[in-house]
């Protein structure tokens, strides 16, 4: 598997904020580079596992796009994206799984990266835990710069 996530940056004063909405995290920086350079690290620091390392590729547009150098790596991104999901929408792990019909245990592995949810796991997940937002698969060509 490899997933990866669409990033957007901002040209707001002096700074450029930059977003990864779907995992919901924030920061910025005094240039484009160095707010990539800034939401790299902080996906390293939220994933906090020793060897974990993301890649950030800028595309046309000021979107960039978010993906992990090993792409054994995936879970702990999908981990972090349930986890910020989740805390999102203030729901306890025991509310995401009595609305999956499954036991917390069985959730919070996907949490803890110890197991990885297919796709379509992945959007029960996300419906679970908001009627109002849905999975979207979507091609980018990435060598379009």
């Amino acid at each position: 598997m490899c997933i990866k996530f669409e990033g957007k940056l901002f040209k707001e004063g002096k700074y450029w904020p930059v977003c990864v909405p779907t995992l919901d995290v924030y920061t910025q920086g005094k240039s484009k580079k160095d707010a990539l350079a800034m939401m790299k690290e902080a996906i390293e620091l939220l994933v906090d596992r020793k060897g974990f390392s993301v890649l950030v590729n800028l595309l046309p547009g000021n979107t960039f796009i978010l993906r992990t150098k090993q792409p054994d790596d995936d879970r702990y991104l999908i981990a972090l994206m349930l986890k910020n999901q989740r805390a999102k929408y203030g729901l306890s792990l025991q509310k995401v799984a009595d609305r999956l019909g499954v036991s917390k245990h069985a959730y919070a592995q996907y949490e803890q990266a110890r197991a990885i949810p297919s796709i379509t796991k992945v959007e029960e997940f996300i419906h679970a835990m908001s009627h109002h937002v849905h999975v979207v698969l979507d091609l980018v060509d990435e060598a379009v710069a």
